[in-house]
């Protein structure tokens, strides 16, 4: 099969988790010999294509503001402009067409859709090949794609997010198929009247490549207790909370490891908080070079997020986890077991779970083992595309039917 992957960035280095799964994903596809072709944004003008690990990826120049990266900042009338402009881009339908007619796919999966907008959806059903979206974010109910406002996670769509994606209930049911990588994904799509009458319905956890991450890496022995964070800063993804609760931990051999990037401005703001605290900043690094030398990884999540990679990455390296209560954190974590849950909005838990599991070198180990065997179905790459080959075969055996009929 030659499967088209459309997604607003091709570089896991703009984008992040989403990325790195649409690239393991691609590769499994790829290795078990099916051919892959990726169509994403880009800040150029025109289209290219080149070949990149066996894939073929055509970069399309955005048709509108400015090219939206983890790394963009701009003016708030700017993003909120750009937001109304994605909320339907005819624009950027020119583009798609144009690879559909090239590379002629069997099946278009879609990924994240920012710069491509809802538009896309109804471009590939006119085309009559069979789509699949994978929900890695609510995109479909929010310009934001988080739900999250003010420190707070939205208990119903705001008026702009009702206005920006008002066509999206309907070009929703322009797909073949949907996939949640989480439950929870996927029902809260549903439970806002997305893809209702999409018949193809599935959750497929997102997996990884035990290769890349580095599994044979020691653990490294060290003194006192780390703990560790390793994701992208920002303030969604809850580290102003765990920094206070280390604070309020106050153990004295005890050090904070955070791992990642984000706006510079936000990780300053971060630096000047800890100053005065055992945390080590250590930006962008690889899984290899972050988890072995951690005793505890907290995924201290403020929005719903939507099944981060951190958590069963975590548990392939034996880390024990304590997760927030939030999106498909919990999917992951069995409380007790492999990790431990906590209310983000009572961050005294936090608190308490750091001192029940940083204090307790025999639980920590018991865990790491349950961990360990946690992580085997989100390492096993083959049954995981497989999953997606199926869905594919399935989608394309009801287009011959169709059209046998």
């Amino acid at each position: 099969m030659k499967i088209l992957f459309l997604n607003a960035l091709d570089d896991p280095a703009d984008g992040g988790g989403a990325e790195v799964t649409l690239w393991t994903l691609m590769r499994a596809l790829t290795a078990a010999g099916h051919q892959c072709v990726l169509l994403a944004t880009c800040d150029a003008q025109g289209m290219t294509s080149t070949d990149r690990e066996g894939v073929r990826v055509w970069q399309a120049g955005i048709r509108n503001l400015y090219w939206p990266t983890q790394r963009t900042q701009e003016h708030t009338l700017r993003r909120v402009l750009w937001h109304a402009f994605d909320s339907y881009n005819p624009r950027m339908q020119n583009y798609l067409a144009q690879v559909l007619d090239v590379e002629r796919p069997d099946v278009v999966s879609f990924h994240n859709l920012p710069g491509w907008s809802a538009a896309a959806w109804g471009t590939v059903r006119r085309a009559g090949i069979p789509s699949v979206q994978v929900l890695h974010d609510q995109y479909a109910l929010c310009p934001k794609s988080a739900m999250f406002r003010a420190g707070h996670n939205c208990e119903r769509q705001c008026l702009s997010c009702r206005l920006l994606r008002l066509p999206h209930r309907e070009l929703s049911n322009d797909v073949s198929a949907v996939v949640g990588v989480s439950r929870f994904i996927l029902d809260r799509h549903l439970a806002y009247g997305c893809f209702t009458r999409v018949p193809v319905r599935s959750v497929i956890h997102n997996a990884r490549q035990s290769k890349p991450l580095g599994l044979d890496a020691s653990a490294v022995a060290h003194a006192g207790l780390r703990i560790g964070f390793i994701g992208r800063l920002d303030p969604t993804k809850g580290l102003e909370t765990l920094i206070q609760a280390f604070r309020t931990y106050g153990r004295t051999d005890a050090a904070l490891w955070v791992a990642g990037t984000g706006k510079q401005d936000y990780q300053t703001f971060l630096q000047a908080q800890t100053a005065d605290l055992r945390v080590r900043f250590l930006g962008r690094v690889a899984p290899r070079d972050f988890y072995p030398e951690v005793d505890i990884v907290v995924v201290p999540s403020l929005w719903n997020d939507t099944f981060p990679g951190v958590v069963f990455e975590s548990f392939a390296f034996g880390k024990p986890v304590i997760g927030s209560r939030r999106g498909g954190i919990p999917e992951m974590i069995q409380a007790g077991q492999n990790g431990l849950l906590f209310e983000p909005n009572r961050p005294k838990e936090l608190v308490q779970a750091l001192r029940r599991l940083g204090d307790d070198r025999l639980l920590r180990e018991r865990m790491s083992a349950v961990a360990r065997t946690s992580a085997r179905p989100f390492l096993d790459i083959n049954g995981w595309a497989g999953q997606y080959i199926q869905l594919y075969a399935q989608l394309l055996q009801e287009k011959r039917l169709r059209g046998a009929r």
